[in-house]
Order: structure tokens, then sequence, then C-alpha cells
């Protein structure tokens, strides 16, 4: 994965004798090796005919934080204001990192009384530089926020949800939860976020007295609101528990072409919504439902019927371009079977929806004998299966108060 892109800002006139050219070189030279890509707009950076307020923009949007190295010059520069206002801007919407470096020359005094002061970049924790050869004291000291960056590049949405969730927590809530779980213990609070919102993901199987994963949940919760609290039970747990090569064994099953089937050994259905919450990858799940076989004559065709019932009034869902459309934009609708996939209800079924759809039968592992060419997942563990939905139900009935399973 690409390292973040740190934008430079200083200002150093060709020719200086103080410390910031050698300052600069240094921060280049440390960013490369901390993999992260140094963004620097000065004359020989702009493109012919292109405006420097422009590109002083491009270069923050592609930014994912700032690194300002604080010197005489740069107290005086337009531009160096001009580049901290945006910064302090996308800080204060998005967190965006800001990394101050203060030359010898320069104090907290002068830093206050100058042009930027106004923007208080004195309320930040101030990084020193006596020079090249304390190069290692600077690189400890804003690894921190180049660690919180890279974090920042995390691109799945369900660790960006949970860190989101987190910011409301406290520092000490923060700090026992990680403790518990094994995660680092960060001075950094939206650093620690990042690595508590890894540790609640992490594929952790649970364990029979005490469970790292409900201990840290008790930790973190309540939030605010119910929704939020279920939302973060929910997500931990699912993908605590439900194993991620099950989950990339069911969003295989929809490149397998037709019918697209997966065979869950599992006591509930609530297991199978994990399952399918698992496999989305998403903060909400694929839209699923369950439709149960009745006893008697005509049972195919009324299966199919109801299918196409739910389809259409939970779903507006009513032909083929419809089903495509709902899956390109949010997946696939999974309909959960209890029943074995004999080989006349999965041909009935293929037969009436080719597309758009995933049929996930769920069938007690003592009982399901063989279940043909389709996929077949793997399940839990009869006491870890009911211990994860166990988990949810109490969870949510102390933190939150209208839980649809």
């Amino acid at each position: 994965m690409p390292g973040p892109h740190v934008f430079l800002s200083r200002s150093e006139p060709p020719g200086c004798p103080c410390n910031c050219w050698p300052a600069r070189r240094a921060m280049e030279e440390l960013l490369y090796q901390e993999g992260c890509e140094p963004i620097i707009v000065d004359r020989e950076s702009l493109v012919p005919g292109q405006d420097w307020m422009e590109a002083i923009s491009d270069g923050m949007g592609r930014a994912h934080g700032m690194l300002l190295i604080v010197s005489s010059h740069a107290l005086k520069s337009e531009h160096v204001q001009n580049e901290l206002a945006m910064a302090e801007l996308r800080n204060r919407h998005d967190g965006f990192p800001v990394i101050l470096l203060m030359l010898p020359e320069v104090t907290l005094e002068a830093l206050e009384k100058s042009g930027l002061g106004s923007l208080s970049p004195n309320r930040r924790q101030t990084v020193q530089w006596q020079g090249k050869d304390d190069i290692d004291s600077v690189r400890r000291d804003i690894r921190p926020q180049l660690d919180l960056m890279r974090a920042d590049l995390i691109g799945a949405k369900v660790h960006h949800r949970v860190v989101h969730h987190l910011r409301e927590v406290d520092a000490q809530s923060l700090s026992r939860a990680g403790a518990t779980l094994g995660v680092p213990v960060e001075t950094l609070s939206p650093l620690m976020r990042h690595r508590l919102a890894s540790g609640l993901l992490a594929e952790r199987p649970s364990e029979p007295e005490t469970d790292p994963l409900r201990v840290a949940l008790t930790e973190l919760l309540p939030l605010s609101g119910p929704d939020a609290s279920r939302e973060l039970i929910q997500l931990s747990v699912t993908h605590a528990r439900v194993p991620a090569a099950e989950a990339d064994r069911m969003r295989g099953v929809l490149d397998t072409g037709s019918p697209r089937v997966a065979v869950l050994p599992a006591l509930s259905t609530d297991t199978a919504r994990r399952y399918i919450h698992r496999a989305s990858e998403q903060p909400l799940p694929w839209d699923h439902f369950v439709v149960a076989l009745t006893a008697g004559a005509g049972v195919l065709g009324d299966l199919v019927q109801r299918i196409g019932e739910e389809l259409l009034e939970e779903f507006d869902i009513h032909d083929e371009e419809t089903l495509r459309e709902h899956e390109h934009d949010f997946g696939p609708v999974v309909v959960i079977v209890p029943h074995p996939p004999d080989a006349d209800l999965v041909r009935a079924l293929d037969t009436a929806y080719p597309v758009g759809l995933l049929f996930l039968f769920v069938v007690d592992g003592e009982l399901l004998g063989a279940t043909g060419a389709h996929t077949r997942l793997e399940g839990l563990p009869a006491w870890r299966e009911e211990e994860m939905n166990r988990t949810v139900r109490r969870f949510v009935r102390r933190y939150g108060t209208t839980l649809r399973n």
C-alpha cells in the first residue's frame, strides 16, 4: 500500500545561511525513509502557467498531513500562513495531522506574535530540531503522527465507522479496552482509536471464561445513543467471531456463475445474518431475509412466490433489471433458506431468479449430509456459535433497545 503524502510547508530564501535549508533536506530524507511521499510546492514544481495558490491547494488536497518547518522566514511568509490556514480547517473537519518542527532560532513567543499566531499553532505540541545530528529524536517525536496518517489510509469502511464511534469514548476507557485486547497504548488519542478499532475487528475466537472482546466492549459502552452502541456491538462481534476465510468464500460464490448457493452448518438463522454481515465488508450488511419451507404439495412454487413478494415489498425489486441494479449499488440480496439444498429446490430457485440473489442454506451440521457442488462453509462449533449470538443479544439488551435480528 502506498505511504501517506505529507505536505512540507516551509520558507527558505535562496542562499540563506540559517537552518531552514538543512532542515528541509533532512525532513525530506526522513519522510522518504519512513515510507512517506513529501509534497513540495516551489517554483521548480510548478507547471508552466500554474497559479501558486492553485498548486498549494492541489497539494494540500492530496496530502494526508502537514509538516511545517517553523523558521524565522516561515513566520513572515504569506504562503505558509495560507498553508497553515488550510491545514487547520481540515484538522477541525477530519483531524488532519499537523506537525510543527521548531528550528533553534525560533521561540514559541516569536511564533505567537507572528502572522501564524492568529491560527493558534501554539496549542499544538511542537517538535524541536537541533540540527541534522539530532534526526533520530525528531523521528521518534513525529512517528506517532506519521503512524496516524498511515492509519487513515486504511480503506475499510467498517474500520473507519468504528473509529468514528470511538471518538466519543474517554482516553481512560480507550486505554483500558486497549490493554484488554493487547493493543499498544498511545498518548496520541486519534492513533489510539485507530489501533483499538483494529483490535476490536481482529478475528478473535471466543474464550470460555473471561473473554477479551466482551471485557473491552464493557469498557467502551454505552455510547451516546443506542443506535451507535448497537452498531459497535454488531460490527465488533461479527468481525471477531466469523472467520475472515469463510467471508471470503461467501463472496467467492458471487463469481461462480449460476446457481449462487452457499451452505452454512448452523443452529440459528441469526448466525447466517452474522456471516452475511461479515461477507458484506460494509457497516450495513447486504439486504437479506429468511424464507421458511412449508410442507405439502406446491412447496417450490410457494417459495418462489414468497421470495418475489418480499423483493417487491421490502426492496422495490420486481424484475431482473432491478435485481441487477440493486446488486450493483448495494450488493446481492441474500435469501436465507433454513433447509437442505436439494437439487429440485435449487433448480427451481435458479430458474426463477438467475441474477441478483445469493441463496444461503442453513442446516444443522448433524443433519447436513451431501450438499451437491455448492460452496459449503465451515460454520462454528456449537458453543462458539451460541456465544456469538448470545453476546450480541446480551450487549444490545443492555446498551440498546431496538435491535432487529
